[in-house]
């Protein structure tokens, strides 16, 4: 039987005969299982390790996500002991209990389940992995076993109410417990993190030998954790679980939403799955994890406030906003909706997903594989009477020649595109098929914008940037004053600390129009745009940077740098404070 164990692990190229010879003298001196000390501290694959003892003990190998678990063989054992002995039972033949266990070396588990269960225990083989999804899946989150001074039966009544709300402090307050899994854990602890944090994603990522958990924070992806390979596949079937996506299937991506809750906040999370080379990667979107801000805080100057109260304040007409995934389009587009809010106002909205919860509006989630698409939505809606309309997003003719039209019948309304700028709006508009004479006679403002890194106040100081940076720009060194910050512990040493928004608000002017309706070159709208007063999102950036709000690095990380518009940035820089 050695031999069998020494010949699988070598042909694995897992360890060498006189590895093998260390590591059982290990675990005899340490007084732990050979399996525990190749896993914990070897840090062997648990597939390698549970083929080799699959071999060495003569017992089966199995697959939990490609075998029936039945039912009876799941009351027969109890959550508790399950977890605490890391097995769960596979079936249940007269008084014999098929139960695969991570360590099949572990006479007390056996002992204990045959104990309790009443059955002879007939041990097989699985990963520990494997086993954790498997309890996740069948037996659930436990209750916490004295939960800080929740009683069971009102958190058994709390959790019957709401089974599909994740209570992100209740999974936490058994930290201490055994019958609360890790992955539970774990999972719950990340989502908290993320908010504490104002992070806007969490990535969960396997590889080779370890896992890697990401935090996209104002922006930019920050390393949050490493940790052993073996928690990828429990923590991303824990998301699974509670997303309502099937765990069996890990070979083709999957999308799901999971609603949290964390001291009377709600949010949503927007879970996507993805194969890879190392394991199923997950990505979670926190939805309304932070509240709406005002149009003020958004960071528009005077004027540019001054252009959007007057477009909000028409009875009608289209007020798009564009950019980028990740600029910031929706919270715009909400600040937008509060500032209509009133008693006497009817807002409805289309959404996919729906990010904030707007109290007084009746908000729709579209649902493409149901029929409900934003144009069937749209139209529905406009039977609702309704005062503002805002529509997700504009992907296709149908939908926008539908928008336009409402916003031509009485109706306000609220939109975005995916373009980088707000001439190149009209350019996207006229692509999808939009008449020219809608866009001119419907659409009050085009909002361009981008999301910029806010210098840290608590260490921001005097620099000089780069060469490169300054060339780039087509500004002269010499002769401006400029900030960045130095990083400290309030901004994790990055130098940043929150974002602010950079504007481009283009209003169609007479001449504008005319070059709409002739279909001229975006550089011909571009022009009379600038000569019509619009500020481009380059002018604002700058302008930002001139204030000590954000970094000459920032601006070029987040705009596209036109050379024919930097030119005459030099001047611009050095206009009036």
């Amino acid at each position: 039987m050695r031999q069998q164990l020494e010949q699988t692990l070598q042909r694995s190229g897992a360890l060498t005969s006189q590895e093998l010879e260390v590591s059982l003298s290990q675990a005899n001196a340490q007084k732990i299982s050979l399996w525990n000390l190749l896993i914990e501290q070897r840090r062997l694959p648990e597939d390698t390790v549970a083929e080799a003892f699959s071999s060495w003990l003569s017992l089966p190998r199995v697959r939990l996500d490609s075998v029936v678990i039945e039912a009876a063989a799941v009351k027969a054992v109890a959550a508790r002991l399950a977890r605490k002995h890391v097995c769960v039972p596979v079936s249940v033949t007269g008084k014999n209990l098929v139960l695969a266990m991570a360590n099949p070396l572990d006479r007390k588990a056996i002992t204990d389940v045959e104990f309790a269960s009443n059955r002879e225990v007939q041990p097989v083989v699985a990963s520990r992995a494997e086993i954790l999804v498997a309890i996740d899946a069948h037996y659930g989150a436990a209750v916490p076993a004295d939960a800080t001074g929740v009683d069971a039966d009102v958190f058994s009544a709390r959790v019957a109410g709401e089974r599909d709300v994740l209570d992100l402090d209740l999974d936490l307050t058994g930290l201490q417990s055994a019958e609360v899994m890790p992955a539970v854990q774990l999972c719950s602890r990340l989502v908290l993190d993320a908010i504490e944090q104002r992070a806007s994603d969490i990535h969960i990522e396997p590889g080779p030998q370890e896992m890697r958990v990401r935090l996209r924070i104002d922006g930019v992806l920050r390393e949050h954790l490493r940790l052993p390979h073996w928690m990828c596949a429990a923590l991303v079937s824990r998301v699974k679980v509670l997303a309502k996506l099937d765990i069996a299937t890990q070979r083709v991506p999957q999308d799901g939403r999971i609603k949290a809750r964390s001291r009377e906040r709600r949010l949503d999370l927007r879970v996507s799955t993805l194969p890879t080379q190392f394991g199923e990667k997950a990505v979670l979107r926190l939805l309304g994890s932070t509240s709406i801000p005002t149009l003020s805080a958004l960071g528009l100057s005077a004027e540019e406030m001054a252009l959007l109260d007057d477009g909000l304040s028409q009875p009608q007409g289209l007020i798009l906003v564009t950019g980028p995934t990740g600029a910031g389009k929706s919270t715009t587009l909400y600040s937008m909706l509060t500032s209509r809010q009133s008693t006497d106002v009817n807002i409805v909205t289309i959404e996919d997903p729906i990010e904030y919860q707007v109290p007084g509006a009746s908000q729709v989630q579209v649902d493409g594989k149901g029929g409900l698409t934003f144009a069937s939505c749209l139209r529905a809606i406009l039977r609702q009477d309704p005062d503002v309309i805002l529509v997700g997003e504009i992907r296709d003719l149908e939908t926008a020649e539908v928008a336009f039209r409402a916003a031509l019948t009485g109706h306000l309304v609220f939109s975005t595109l995916h373009t980088n700028g707000s001439v190149a709006a009209i350019e996207r508009l006229l692509d999808l098929g939009v008449k020219p004479l809608l866009i001119t006679t419907a659409t009050n403002l085009i909002v361009a914008q981008r999301l910029a890194r806010r210098i840290c106040m608590n260490c921001r100081e005097p620099y000089v940037p780069s060469a490169l940076a300054l060339r780039k720009l087509h500004i002269r060194p010499g002769g401006h004053d400029f900030l960045h910050g130095r990083g400290c512990e309030a901004c994790a040493r990055t130098g940043y600390s929150g974002r602010v928004g950079i504007f481009e608000i283009l209003r169609l002017t007479p001449k504008l129009k005319e070059l709409v309706n002739a279909r001229a070159t975006e550089s011909e709208m571009t022009e009379a745009a600038m000569a019509g007063g619009t500020r481009l999102l380059l002018d604002d950036a700058l302008f930002k940077v001139r204030q000590g709000l954000t970094t000459v690095e920032e601006v070029l990380r987040v705009i596209r740098i036109d050379a024919a518009q930097a030119g005459g940035q030099a001047n611009r820089l050095t206009g009036p404070q």
